[in-house]
């Protein structure tokens, strides 16, 4: 049997689909493998390296392969899709999977660890009830709203004001009503509850990591915010660069050249949404509610002075990426006069 160079894997539930990449770059083999069969058939063919996407069950694929020797690179799913030919199917995956890997320039994911796993999964919980408590505020906002008592969206304003909309006997709200809205107090408490539990081990968790209080240091950058990054991010290293890691948020502005014309739009939005929405609210923060004068605080302030107050919003979440990156990939504290220095 050849020399296998690469071998792509498209990943499914019970049916595995290889190609194989001897060292000429000819495919010589592309085939169907069962799940109970994968490793076995791994190890036969013995790889150089492993491309998968990144996406269902890769990172659990990409451990179990790394744990037997094989170097394994995930891909993300939407540098794979421009190389896929004629019909979807496994088959056509599987090629478009390995010639993505050959790009020069390819931005490879890394596998994540159980530990940054973990962590990802209480953050993936955490997303779910925060949006069934939001989906319940609405409900009864919308509910009191057709007896005539209109309140905020803020779901700190809710578990406040509603025990005493409810024991107001001058509203119009019937007996009825007065119970079901009890037993929707009674759940808001207790998704309450469970956001504060998980918001507790994700503190828990993340306080293991040496990376967690030098993001803390930064401003803006809180407990979510900080531990989301050590999930999806890790020490930063696969970047080349801050521009690379903003880019990958989606931070940096899209293009439209033709010629000498280079136009420059609004931010790409491409990359990590739910990082991005974090930085986002981190700069914010910086803008708005930050007291201490630093190096970020009059830059957003420059910023603002400049091009607006938005603008300035999304600027100063691309100014914090950029040293985000610098502190994971450096392993140094934040350092607010050095960051003057070098400008």
């Amino acid at each position: 049997m050849k020399h296998c160079k690469l071998l792509s894997i498209d990943l499914a539930k019970t049916v595995f689909q290889l190609c194989g990449m001897d060292l000429n770059h000819h495919i010589f083999f592309n085939k169907k493998i069962s799940r109970n069969k994968l490793i076995e058939s791994v190890i036969q063919i013995k790889p150089d390296t492993i491309v998968m996407e990144s996406c269902y069950s890769a990172n659990y694929w990409g451990r179990q392969f790394q744990s037997l020797g094989f170097k394994v690179n995930l891909i993300p799913p939407q540098h794979v899709k421009p190389f896929v030919k004629g019909n979807k199917n496994d088959r056509h995956d599987a090629v478009a999977i390995l010639e993505a890997s050959l790009r020069p320039g390819i931005h490879f994911v890394p596998v994540k660890t159980m530990e940054q796993q973990d962590l990802q999964a209480m953050h993936r919980i955490r997303q779910r009830l925060i949006r069934n408590r939001t989906s319940l505020v609405n409900q009864i906002r919308g509910l009191l709203s057709e007896y005539g008592i209109i309140l905020t969206r803020s779901y700190r304003v809710m578990k406040t004001q509603l025990p005493l909309i409810i024991e107001d006997m001058s509203n119009q709200l019937s007996f009825p009503m007065r119970e079901m809205l009890d037993e929707m107090l009674n759940e808001l408490r207790t998704s309450n509850k469970h956001i504060e539990n998980f918001e507790q081990r994700i503190e828990q968790t993340a306080k293991q990591y040496p990376e967690y209080k030098r993001i803390m240091d930064i401003p803006g950058i809180g407990l979510i915010t900080a531990s989301g990054l050590i999930a999806q991010v890790g020490d930063a290293k696969q970047f080349t660069n801050s521009r690379g890691f903003a880019a990958w948020l989606g931070l940096t502005p899209k293009h439209e050249a033709s010629g000498n014309k280079i136009i420059n739009q609004g931010m790409s939005k491409r990359g990590d949404r739910y990082l991005r929405t974090l930085l986002i609210h981190g700069g914010r923060i910086v803008l708005s509610t930050y007291k201490q004068d630093c190096t970020l605080k009059r830059f957003a302030m420059q910023v603002e002075a400049r091009r607006g107050r938005h603008k300035a919003v999304v600027a100063t979440a691309h100014k914090m990426a950029r040293i985000i990156w610098a502190v994971l990939t450096k392993s140094q504290a934040y350092k607010p006069e050095y960051v003057l220095s070098k400008k």
